[in-house]
């Protein structure tokens, strides 16, 4: 049980020394960050250019029936037709 405990020590060690290390970044300075920022938001708001925003008022509007539903009227309709077509003739 000691040597378990000894083992996970090491592997704790190794792990936060991994963690620890530098790999050539340099080193970001939260105030430059930030200035950043605030210059990438002033750029967005200066921006007067809207044209991307054409497509989207152009787009088709939403459907308001079912899809299909007419051709399936339309179906029943001939069909109903050609019933009565047939009753008629067997009528006669």
């Amino acid at each position: 049980m000691q040597d378990q405990l000894e083992d996970l020590s090491e592997q704790s060690n190794e792990i936060q020394e991994i963690m620890g290390r530098s790999y050539g970044m340099p080193e970001i300075d939260d105030d430059e960050l930030d200035a950043e920022l605030e210059a990438l938001g002033d750029e967005i708001a200066l921006d007067d250019d809207t044209s991307y925003l054409d497509e989207a008022s152009k787009a088709p509007n939403a459907p308001t029936g079912v899809p299909g539903a007419d051709s399936v009227t339309n179906k029943v309709t001939f069909v109903i037709t050609i019933i009565n077509i047939i009753i008629s003739m067997l009528l006669l």
